[in-house]
């Protein structure tokens, strides 16, 4: 299903038509974000155990916890991801501009994304957008390289086997700090931590700016230890690779292909939290498994959350497609044409709600109650975005970016 809306930016501004399945990926991309970042009461970042536990007390505020943990937690940035890659494939096959013209426009576009995603970090530390500008870079490397290239080197990232390689280097080849080590660097990073988390509840506005500011390092650190820099690339190259594919263009051509797909990586994830389930009944929860386990289980993990976005991907993107959904797709749809309006909007609302300037409703209430908080908030979006795509053709941060981008007025 398609409407005719104007689509991503080219030089003489023809006008393409947009695929609302994309749209509406994209809308339930950031449903999923904001269920990912309400139970974690828009953090950003590592809170004292003692907020966890007395927010995690409770039946419902467990099961709330571990069900965002499987479903939710660290499947919907990889989600957004492969869109970003995806809607760069689109641009690219669209642009009747030459390839230097591209090239230097699209740069331009994601210095412009950078700068925004920057102030977007300052008010939130756990901001996507800066690290999407400078991941961009690398991806206009591979837009002309051969598919197949393409895909391998996304599995790869996709499947963290850079840090991989790393912990495994690390785990047999050079020696752990010592006991006396690790106790200082816990203090220093608990002490931290709970210096943030004191901002974050009583500060104000100017000291929350100042303490984002000084984090930025620390985010780019976890980004790299984590792997997190390697999978969003990976999708990012997932999403180009499905884009020059024409697997969205021409989706009723592949619908057996998704199919698949959704199938296969249905069985894997299932395979993968039985094989946990078991493995927790044998060795224990709070045990220390022996390294190469250690390491396996990893692996494993990172493989069932690409799983289960590839999953939530090809599943959705079927069911999208049908007439008997559109009451589904159609808002998330409006949602999604304005993704970075609603992404940044996300946060704005989820800082007032919990911060020390705003509510303060960090560590007030548990997990549920505040994951609860997505009905009204997404609600709140469906209904402004459909409200101002009935008058205006682009979302107001995304007239800005484009403007901005071509130095003129929208």
């Amino acid at each position: 299903m398609e409407s005719q809306l104007a689509s991503l930016p080219t030089g003489n501004t023809v006008k393409h038509t947009r695929i609302q399945v994309v749209d509406a990926l994209r809308g339930f991309a950031l449903l999923g974000i904001l269920v990912a970042h309400l139970s974690v009461w828009f953090d950003g970042g590592p809170l004292p155990g003692s907020v966890y536990q007395v927010n995690g007390q409770g039946v419902a505020n467990a099961i709330v916890s571990n069900l965002v943990g499987i479903f939710v937690s660290g499947k919907f940035y990889t989600f957004f991801s492969f869109l970003f890659g995806l809607s760069f494939a689109l641009m690219l096959t669209r642009s009747s501009e030459s390839s230097g013209v591209f090239l230097r426009r699209f740069a331009w576009r994601l210095l412009i994304l950078g700068g925004i995603g920057f102030l977007h970090h300052l008010h939130w530390r756990g901001d996507i957008l800066s690290i999407y500008a400078m991941l961009g870079f690398p991806l206009l490397l591979f837009r002309n390289a051969p598919p197949r290239l393409v895909l391998v080197v996304a599995l790869l990232l996709v499947l963290n086997v850079p840090a991989k390689l790393r912990d495994a280097y690390q785990a047999y080849a050079v020696a752990p700090p010592s006991m006396a080590q690790q106790d200082v660097a816990q203090k220093a990073d608990e002490k931290l931590v709970a210096a943030n988390y004191e901002v974050i509840k009583h500060g104000t506005y100017a000291q929350m700016i100042r303490v984002n500011l000084s984090e930025f390092k620390t985010k780019m650190d976890f980004q790299i230890n984590s792997g997190r820099l390697y999978i969003t690339l990976g999708f990012f190259l997932l999403g180009l690779y499905a884009g020059r594919k024409r697997l969205f263009q021409q989706l009723a051509d592949h619908r057996a292909l998704f199919g698949k797909l959704t199938r296969y990586t249905g069985f894997t994830v299932l395979g993968i939290i039985a094989l946990f389930a078991a493995a927790i009944a044998i060795i224990g929860q709070n045990n220390q498994p022996p390294k190469a386990v250690e390491l396996i289980f990893s692996a494993l993990f990172d493989l069932g959350n690409s799983a289960l976005t590839v999953f939530y991907i090809t599943s959705l993107t079927l069911l999208f497609s049908r007439v008997s959904w559109q009451w589904v797709a159609s808002p998330l749809a409006s949602v999604g044409k304005m993704a970075l309006t609603n992404y940044v909007g996300q946060s704005v609302i989820g800082t007032l709600l919990f911060y020390g300037y705003g509510l303060g409703l960090i560590g007030e209430i548990g997990t549920a109650k505040a994951v609860l908080l997505t009905v009204p908030i997404f609600l709140v979006q469906i209904l402004f975005s459909r409200l101002w795509l009935s008058r205006f053709q682009y979302g107001p941060l995304e007239w800005l970016w484009r403007s901005l981008t071509y130095l003129k007025f929208q």
